[in-house]
């Protein structure tokens, strides 16, 4: 019990360091004339989505470096949209919402989404995702032909599974993860 007990709360600080990480390297603010600024560093991509998740506006700046951007919303329409920052570990969001009035920040990192971890280990995979929101994760597996072999789904905060493959062919299976709005496909050779 100790044991889950001490896993758990270094669990919880990795997270909240995650999220502190992604912060500091994400900052937006809005200017009188209704223009979002947004400056990152050592981000993969960027992109402007409205609540209806069409795309507005997109970018992919050198993860090595500092980016900034001006987006002027003067023409887009009243309504929410959402600013997601993508890096190495995840896609984090930032809510904002414009009226009559002008723009503003509703919620600085609103949603976080965590890219799943994959291990290759003889015929095993280990596949883990922390999914702090617990909204449904599916990953489906398909083989080297492009047909599903298998699908697993959970609401867990952190899921943690280990698929075997010691009966399935060798190749480059796919592995596609979609989970809050976000899906991820990462190729194993197995």
């Amino acid at each position: 019990m100790k044991k889950i007990l001490k896993n758990s709360l270094l669990l919880v600080a990795l997270i909240t360091g995650i999220n502190t990480y992604a912060a500091d390297r994400v900052e937006v603010s809005v200017d009188e004339t209704q223009t979002l600024i947004v400056e990152l560093d050592e981000i993969r991509t960027i992109s402007l989505k409205d609540a209806s998740g069409f795309i507005l506006f997109k970018d992919s700046p050198a993860l090595d470096g500092h980016y900034s951007k001006q987006i002027d919303f003067s023409r887009i329409p009243t309504g929410t949209y959402f600013l997601n920052t993508e890096d190495l570990n995840g896609v984090y969001t930032t809510v904002i919402k414009k009226s009559s009035t002008g723009i503003n920040i509703a919620d600085k990192t609103a949603a976080v989404v965590f890219k799943p971890i994959y291990k290759v280990e003889s015929n095993m995979v280990k596949f883990f995702l922390t999914n702090p929101s617990k909204r449904n994760a599916t990953l489906k597996v398909y083989d080297p032909s492009g047909e599903l072999v298998g699908e697993v789904q959970e609401k867990k905060y952190t899921v943690n599974k280990t698929l075997d493959f010691s009966k399935m062919p060798k190749g480059e299976y796919t592995f596609r993860l979609s989970v809050s709005g976000e899906i991820f496909t990462e190729k194993l050779s197995i």
